[in-house]
């Protein structure tokens, strides 16, 4: 084996974890992000004063159909567009729920420091590959987050719950991501239009998008169940 090759075997051993750091740096901005949106909503009163719940329907919808639309075809996108679909689907997010679920940005900044964490816990210890020492490492972190963060604002009952649930099902989420994280982490020595910042960011997009796609696939599987029972009894 040549010094050349060894060095590139040694980059590839350490590059996936400094992506995945930075991928879940960007996600936990991210999420910060959408919690300061919604604080800054609700702060301005700007959806009681200047729009209608028929219009934040609306805005729900669009985000659920453009963060499918995203998710499916998230590779065909450079940089800058993938940048400004991450700030308008975080936008979109913010005001949804400043006006659906007003304690969001309590859970955002719950979920932001557990993938903070991680990134910290990624990067210095240059751990990428593995399953569950990483996942569990998340799901703990990220409960501590909601019983330190919840105590300190004194969350009601359903803030606690919901937390604690938005933890556990992003961890889930993330497991269940990680064949595409690989996948951008590949597409970085194969292709010399990639950087490290631009996989991170699909990374993170891929991360904060898996809420969404979760939900529009829970609605499409209910929506086909409701449909399954009115024909059945009209048959």
């Amino acid at each position: 084996m040549g010094p050349l090759a060894a060095i590139r075997i040694r980059q590839i051993a350490f590059i996936p974890a400094t992506m995945l750091s930075l991928t879940y740096w960007y996600t936990a901005l991210g999420l910060w992000c959408t919690a300061g949106i919604i604080w800054l909503t609700l702060y301005t009163h700007f959806l009681i004063t200047h729009v209608q719940p028929v219009v934040v329907l609306w805005i729900s919808a669009l985000l659920l159909g453009l963060g499918y639309g995203a998710v499916t075809c998230l590779s065909r996108f450079g940089t800058v567009v993938a940048t400004l679909i991450y700030i308008a689907i975080i936008t979109l997010t913010g005001v949804s729920l400043a006006y659906l679920f007003s304690s969001g940005a309590t859970i955002f900044v719950i979920v932001g420091i557990m993938f903070s964490l991680n990134a910290l816990f990624i990067f210095y210890l240059n751990i990428s590959s593995g399953l569950f020492r990483p996942l569990i490492f998340m799901a703990v972190s990220g409960i501590i987050a909601a019983i330190v963060v919840n105590s300190l604002v004194a969350s009601s009952t359903m803030v606690w719950i919901v937390s604690m649930l938005t933890v556990l099902v992003w961890t889930l989420i993330t497991a269940l991501e990680k064949s595409t994280l690989h996948g951008y982490a590949r597409i970085l020595y194969h292709s010399e239009f990639s950087s490290l910042p631009r996989c991170a960011l699909f990374g993170a997009l891929t991360l904060y998008l898996g809420i969404i796609n979760a939900v529009v696939t829970l609605c499409r599987y209910i929506i086909l169940m409701i449909l399954e029972i009115l024909l059945s009894f009209r048959s």
